[in-house]
């Protein structure tokens, strides 16, 4: 116990001092995945290694901060989905089971050896989670960014009503990554258990709402998201659940420093298992 609690008091000055001196210097390739490009980025050394997954539509480039910080004490690695950033696009409708089957091709490609810590953001949440159900072995731990739950969809509905709804989901659909929405949260409805997993769920203190929705509207929204944000942490013995009071949405861009040590904490606790 004393050692455990000295390599905590170590590894949180490490961070203290992550955004100092530091020789932040990630290196990007590209690694073939079945007959395509994928761009991922990663630096620091150690194991477990973290990886990050961005949101929908969005590459790498949001965990900077947090890759910088985590890259002191472990190998840190994130990458792009295929069609986002610096990696090559791929014909088809792209879903999170085929991101999490991506993920893992890409992984074993670039030599990553598990188990590791699995740390999504939003849409890629639901990749993670599915990566962690279908590869337990190979998964350390989760951190979960504001991700998106199995019943978000079923909740919004009930709230905004079916016209409002119809209105959403035509949007949802028509985001620049192609995703099939729909089809990705149903894939993730089976996931009930994560047994004792560690697992750390993230929450934004300031939902970003769209401010001509109905303020009592926006309530009930901000509620729900809440409500299915600690449904998520319950999916394991070992959940814990944070909220970031100071950020909207993209956590690890308002609040780096807390997504960091949330990371190290599972990082510690997989080194002393």
């Amino acid at each position: 116990m004393y050692h455990a609690k000295i390599f905590y008091v170590i590894g949180f000055l490490l961070l203290a001092v992550a955004c100092g001196d530091s020789n932040f210097n990630p290196e990007s390739t590209w690694v073939d995945v079945g007959g395509h490009k994928l761009n991922i980025r990663c630096s620091g050394e150690g194991s477990p290694a973290v990886i990050l997954g961005s949101g929908l539509a969005s590459d790498n480039h949001d965990w900077g901060p947090v890759e910088e910080r985590v890259s002191e004490f472990t190998q840190v690695c994130s990458y792009d989905r295929a069609g986002l950033g610096e990696s090559e696009s791929v014909e088809g409708v792209p879903t999170a089971q085929v991101a999490s089957d991506r993920l893992h091709s890409l992984l074993s490609a670039a030599g990553i050896n598990g188990p590791v810590v699995m740390v999504g953001h939003s849409y890629s949440g639901l990749v993670v989670l599915l990566y962690a159900t279908q590869h337990p072995e190979n998964t350390a731990a989760l951190v979960l960014v504001d991700s998106l739950q199995k019943d978000n969809l079923i909740s919004a509905a009930e709230i905004l009503g079916e016209q409002a709804m119809a209105v959403f989901m035509n949007a949802m659909e028509s985001n620049p990554e192609g995703v099939d929405m729909a089809a990705s949260i149903d894939q993730v409805k089976d996931v009930t258990s994560l047994g004792d997993l560690p697992l750390t769920v993230i929450t934004a203190g300031m939902p970003n709402l769209p401010p001509f929705i109905d303020r009592d509207i926006r309530r009930l929204l901000a509620v729900s998201w809440l409500e299915s944000q600690r449904a998520l942490a319950g999916l394991s013995s070992a959940g814990i659940h944070i909220v970031a009071e100071e950020s909207g949405h993209c956590v690890q861009c308002d609040q780096p420093k807390l997504v960091a040590d949330s990371i190290f904490r599972n990082v510690a606790r997989a080194r002393n298992r």
